[in-house]
């Protein structure tokens, strides 16, 4: 990707090379903080629509919630409950279902956070993750694309910004201005930005109009 931060492959030897932050999750576990510009015109007008060359994206459905900060005192510490209520919420308000989102741009600060953000949002069952993308299901011709232009792990994180980022890379999907990293037919996009390692978590719905 040309949005991407690190610029060269990464190989198995090299990831199993990398230091270890705190066992098992290793160097290149983690996604590199980095700068970052973007923005988002938010409009209540559907005039904007009408004009021409513009793609109409509507913010279906919001969701917010929290969870205890610390992880080690939550009653199912690889379980992301609010990344399950803020979704829930997000789909119930834009009346959509799992089955209906075509793009999911998760918040995979570390590797563990995307398995547990599929999981814990519902897309697959608890301990299904791994599994899940490794038969290709998350490819831009998957069942379900995951983190487009790389997510923050390829893209980089520039943690305040991330979620404004996603915001800007799923608009471009929608309008079918992805280039290379384009999902064919995409109109519902979720974004999800998670802090704390769960403690709050903000979902929204995007639909191509």
């Amino acid at each position: 990707s040309e949005h991407a931060s690190p610029r060269k492959p990464v190989t198995e030897e090299a990831y199993v090379a990398s230091r270890f932050l705190t066992d098992p999750v290793r160097l290149l576990d983690a996604s590199p903080t980095c700068d970052g510009g973007a923005a988002v015109v938010i409009s209540s007008s559907r005039q904007l629509s009408q004009r021409p060359g513009n793609v109409f994206v509507r913010i279906a459905g919001s969701g917010a919630a929290t969870d205890i900060l610390a992880v080690h005192q939550r009653p199912e510490p690889l379980h992301l409950h609010a990344v399950e209520k803020s979704l829930a919420e997000a789909l119930r308000r834009a009346r959509l279902t799992h089955d209906a989102v075509d793009i999911f741009e998760l918040h995979d600060a570390y590797s563990i956070m995307a398995t547990l953000c599929l999981e814990s949002a519902g897309f697959v069952p608890a301990g299904e993750g791994t599994a899940f993308a490794q038969d290709g299901n998350i490819a831009l011709r998957g069942v379900l694309p995951v983190a487009t232009f790389g997510g923050l792990k390829a893209r980089g994180h520039p943690v305040g910004a991330t979620g404004v980022y996603q915001a800007a890379e799923m608009l471009l999907q929608l309008h079918g201005r992805a280039g290379d990293n384009q999902v064919r037919g995409a109109e519902v996009g979720v974004i999800q930005n998670i802090g704390g390692a769960g403690a709050s978590v903000y979902t929204h719905v995007l639909v191509r109009e």
